[in-house]
């Protein structure tokens, strides 16, 4: 499995063990056109990376961390397997990211962290 890690800084670097069912993507950004005469015409007007990565099983501390990054609207930095390719990304939930209690214990937290690639 892929090794991911989120990080602000270096003192607050978040390594993240993402489930099978993660999502990596990109968006593309675009635009069409159709005239009169039926031509199609297509403007790129660029892309960007998006992962879904659903967490369970994760401590206290870094449920604050994640959410209160979504909260914040923190530029952060994502690595995925070895720290040679950086990406700058946000946390772009549309709720918080890590809420739900993994039963029977109280004590460890699961979750959905999206993030998307801005430049």
């Amino acid at each position: 499995m892929s090794k991911f890690n989120l990080f602000i800084d270096s003192s607050n670097n978040v390594p993240i063990d993402p489930e099978y069912s993660l999502t990596v993507g990109a968006v593309k950004l675009e635009d069409k056109t159709r005239t009169k005469k039926g031509k199609l015409y297509q403007y790129k007007w660029g892309d960007y990376q998006r992962w879904e990565l659903p967490v369970e099983m994760v401590n206290s501390s870094f449920k604050f961390l994640v959410n209160t990054w979504w909260l914040s609207n923190a530029d952060l930095v994502f690595t995925q397997n070895s720290f040679s390719t950086f990406f700058n990304v946000r946390i772009v939930n549309d709720d918080i990211p890590i809420s739900g209690f993994v039963l029977p214990h109280d004590d460890l937290f699961s979750g959905v962290v999206v993030i998307e690639e801005f430049s």
